[in-house]
């Protein structure tokens, strides 16, 4: 969950509406209107990219085993 947190954070951190909310606002004035839109495209927007991760994974078995590799690490 920390990381799909963390890329959520990270494409919120390309929308320019919500990051001007981020740096002008109190947090608790942040979680209303433009940084709060931002946060819920982002989610949206996530689904996309982890299916396409997922068929690259499902269907290249070179890309699997490099990804079996990194869990190793982790």
């Amino acid at each position: 969950m920390l990381s799909y947190a963390r890329m959520v954070a990270d494409k919120v951190g390309e929308n320019e509406r919500g990051m001007h909310q981020l740096s002008n606002n109190t947090p608790d004035q942040v979680c209303q209107d433009d940084f709060s839109q931002a946060v819920d495209d982002a989610v949206m927007g996530s689904s996309e990219a982890y299916k396409n991760q997922m068929m690259q994974i499902l269907s290249n078995p070179q890309v699997a085993r490099g990804l079996r590799g990194w869990c190793l690490i982790f």
